[in-house]
């Protein structure tokens, strides 16, 4: 038997120390930003799509597919929920139960067309009283897509928002439910329009330290089609950069755009022959961060912990990847990061898209846990990751 030469032999060692290792139940491949660990937190939950945390550490995740919200107990603090009971169910799938948001002793949850709130006042770990807050007569909302409700309780107030019934609706922007955000009062009385010119908003984040409420919206798709042609002779050279994704403080009585005017005061190629396109752009508050084109930004937190070293009022966000883009784009953990207020630079944190093509994973929602360390739900995947600093630079 011939003995293999030193200078092999060593070689091989090399390559095994340097080959990254991931930990249980994460896909090799996933890129992690050095010093940071990502291992699998949940992977009994078919389809998790949003989170929200209770006081006593329950962790709240609704599960649209099934009409149900799951509660996932860490008992012994390591990381992993081992305990996962259903604590609504029954709900129709088609009503799409998502928005989650923890308020005064209540879990409230958002569908379509109704808004709850619930609670379990025996300590089974299952609501036994569940209340509908508001319901079809206040939010008629019927047919079409993008029918993610997003749900946020600031300051006595409910504010919700439904996405665009197609990819760009042109209906006027004072007609419809769709693509604004309302507020409500508490009871589900006193129903007023916050802003308009959204196209798809799932979730609300308050900046730490103030009332201003952000939120990233989804990009259009197609946008280039009237330009590219059918045959797509030169390929995507323009919807595969545009447009933007965006991250926005939303203000009272301000437009965002959609769907004539895209990014930073684009019009959208669909509309230019409007003859108040100009006018529409003028009137248009542009994003405060844009991100790449198709990236699907779906959901966003602000971080207010100290686990992430400097990262105390950044915003992370949750991208879930877009189908519409010649090269994969997205599927990510994105950390943006803020000064005085403001965004000024994004980095990766975590990256599913391994060698840019294969996605394994599609993040849906992100949420701050309890000890700081961030919870990402990939409702395609059935798991929920846990991203942790280490402070090791590998």
């Amino acid at each position: 038997m011939k003995t293999m030469p030193l200078k092999i032999l060593v070689t091989a060692m090399m390559v095994c120390l340097a080959a990254p290792v991931w930990p249980q139940g994460v896909p090799p491949g996933v890129w992690v930003r050095p010093g940071y660990q990502l291992t699998v937190a949940a992977d009994t939950i078919k389809a998790p799509r949003f989170m929200a945390f209770g006081p006593d550490g329950v962790l709240y995740v609704s599960v649209p597919s099934q009409g149900q919200i799951k509660a996932c107990s860490d008992k012994d603090h390591n990381g992993s929920y081992e305990t996962v009971v259903t604590y609504v169910e029954g709900h129709d799938p088609k009503q799409v139960l998502q928005g989650l948001a923890w308020h005064d002793g209540w879990l409230w949850f958002a569908e379509v067309s109704a808004i709850y709130k619930s609670r379990d006042t025996n300590g089974d770990g299952k609501a036994d009283e569940v209340v509908k807050v508001i319901g079809a007569d206040q939010l008629p909302i019927t047919g079409g897509g993008h029918r993610w409700r997003a749900l946020m309780i600031h300051k006595g107030r409910i504010y919700t928002h439904i996405g665009d019934q197609t990819n760009a609706t042109d209906e006027p922007i004072d007609q419809g439910e769709r693509k604004k955000i309302w507020t409500f009062a508490m009871d589900g009385t006193d129903k007023r329009l916050f802003c308009t010119g959204l196209r798809n908003t799932e979730k609300f984040g308050i900046r730490p330290g103030t009332d201003e409420i952000w939120g990233v919206d989804h990009d259009v798709d197609d946008v280039g089609a009237s330009i590219e042609g059918k045959e797509k002779k030169f390929g995507q050279p323009i919807t595969d950069y545009n447009p933007a994704g965006e991250l926005n403080h939303y203000q009272e009585g301000r437009f965002y755009g959609h769907p004539y005017i895209l990014g930073r005061n684009v019009p959208n190629f669909n509309f230019i022959s409007r003859p108040d396109i100009a006018e529409l752009a003028s009137k248009t508050t542009i994003p405060e961060w844009t991100m790449p084109a198709h990236c699907a930004a779906n959901a966003m937190i602000f971080y207010t912990g100290d686990q992430i070293p400097g990262a105390k009022g950044d915003v992370l966000v949750a991208m879930r990847g877009s189908w519409n883009a010649t090269k994969k784009t997205g599927y990510c953990l994105s950390r943006i990061l803020f000064e005085n207020g403001h965004p000024y630079g994004e980095q990766k944190m975590v990256n599913f898209l391994a060698g840019g093509a294969v996605a394994l994973a599609r993040p849906a929602d992100c949420v701050q846990a309890p000890d700081g360390s961030i919870l990402i739900s990939d409702d395609t995947g059935n798991k929920i990751y846990r991203l942790s600093y280490t402070g090791r630079k590998e």
